[in-house]
């Protein structure tokens, strides 16, 4: 029996047949690896053919995105539009199996769904069509196939910038409202496989507040706020991990890991500061660093002070050969890995030199996808050597800041890299919390970022 299917699924259809052969099927398999499969099935080369249809034995569904420019205005469709654009063949639209995404496009969305999404609904219907009189062959190899055809594994995860939950918000906590500062947008970060944001002030009850400019503290009940809201990693490492000393950013990683939720960036001492977070889900092993460049404050405190030595706590410094090194020793050990970088200069859209030199570093040693935030305002994005850099997040809580626009970034990954990265434009509320923008504040909040992002060809 010879059954034609395309390059893509020779794998999933060798695993079919074997199961059918360990079975004692009816029929002796041989498989034919041809790009025009229905062809052969035509000239009567073949017995059987795998082709998008909706003809024939059904072998499984695809999910099928419409890709365009990451940069461009165009963000969704109606189904019944997005079918024409499929039967039009329209030269503006990439219509390609949602695992071939770039990360340098972005899906349009299709009636309002994601293809990340369980509710939406462009499918691409792959069947086994049989030549007169193998009918029972397509019968019986077809719904094996579409059990692993079927099959796209990813992992979803969702990045925010800066949390500070100190001050007005930290008084709500206080005061019995653990959920508060993430209460209007709790569907958004519970629902992720991963959920990862900078903490941006020490934690808990302990230690003093240093001599600089501003220093924030968050009650230790903001350690169940984080719980609560489903995230998992935090970095620590910025400029108020150590707003309260030593013994407080001690504190901050106990009261955390107590509530589940992982740290990086800091530690008890270098060692600690630079060890990566692993983490793995069903399918997809990740690993995170972080680290911390920033400018001297105008009142002349300096953050790199603040560095982990082999016998005090700190936190991990953006030096370029550190960066270099623990990013190729962990590159072996995970599928996927993230580097965290704090860094830039406040209020400047445009990325700092010390900052591009930091995520380019981190990317040239191995890393996939780096996660900026300090600057208190939306930054771009860049594409650099087929990874992604997204250079600044924003304010995710943070209440008396001066710019409301923020995101919050999705992030679908798999064993292969990076996906596809989603924007979704938030504000603050005058609270200082995070609520879903309106059509016209979202607007602005992509220009702001498209008219930053850069395609940077690989070199």
């Amino acid at each position: 029996m010879l059954l034609a299917v395309p390059n893509r699924w020779a794998g999933v259809t060798e695993q079919a047949l074997a199961e059918i052969d360990s079975q004692s099927g009816r029929w002796k398999w041989q498989l034919e690896v041809d790009d025009d499969p229905s062809s052969g099935l035509t000239q009567g080369k073949v017995n059987l053919a795998l082709v998008p249809s909706d003809d024939g034995v059904s072998a499984g569904e695809r999910t099928l995105a419409l890709g365009v420019p990451f940069t461009s205005e165009w963000e969704g469709v109606t189904l019944a539009e997005a079918q024409e654009l499929i039967a039009e063949e329209s030269p503006f639209v990439a219509v390609l199996d949602w695992a071939d995404m770039s990360s340098k496009l972005k899906s349009l969305s299709v009636d309002g769904m994601h293809p990340g999404d369980p509710e939406y609904a462009l499918k691409q219907t792959w069947s086994v069509i049989a030549a007169p009189g193998y009918e029972a062959a397509a019968e019986e190899i077809g719904p094996l196939i579409g059990k692993k055809l079927g099959v796209d594994p990813t992992t979803h995860l969702v990045a925010v910038g800066d949390i500070m939950l100190d001050r007005s918000i930290g008084e709500r906590i206080e005061n019995g409202n653990p959920i508060f500062p993430f209460e209007l947008v709790f569907d958004f970060l519970s629902t992720a496989d991963i959920t990862v944001g900078n903490l941006e002030c020490a934690l808990g009850e302990q230690g003093s507040p240093v001599d600089k400019g501003y220093t924030f503290q968050a009650p230790a009940g903001a350690a169940r706020s984080f719980a609560i809201a489903g995230f998992d990693l935090l970095s620590l490492a910025n400029n108020h991990a150590m707003d309260y000393g030593p013994t407080s950013l001690l504190e901050a990683i106990s009261l955390l890991e107590t509530n589940h939720v992982q740290t990086v960036g800091a530690g008890e001492n270098e060692v600690a500061a630079s060890t990566p977070v692993l983490i793995t889900t069903d399918n997809t092993s990740i690993a995170f660093l972080a680290y911390v460049d920033v400018p001297v404050e105008v009142r002349g405190f300096d953050a790199r002070s603040w560095t982990a030595t082999q016998n005090q706590p700190g936190v991990s410094w953006a030096d370029p050969a550190q960066i270099q090194a623990d990013v190729a020793a962990v590159r072996p050990l995970a599928d996927i890995v993230i580097v965290l970088l704090h860094s830039g200069y406040e209020y400047v859209v445009q990325p700092s030199l010390p900052q591009v030199n930091a995520a380019h570093t981190a990317i040239d040693a191995g890393a996939d996808l780096v996660l900026g935030h300090h600057a208190h305002v939306l930054q771009g994005i860049e594409f650099y050597n087929e990874a992604v850099i997204v250079y600044g997040l924003g304010n995710f809580v943070f209440d008396n800041g001066d710019v409301p626009q923020t995101a919050l970034l999705n992030v679908w990954m798999d064993q292969h890299g990076i996906r596809e990265i989603e924007v979704v434009p938030m504000m603050l509320t005058e609270e200082g919390r995070p609520r879903l923008a309106t059509a016209e504040e979202a607007s602005e909040i992509f220009s702001i970022i498209y008219s930053e992002t850069r395609d940077v060809a690989s070199p």
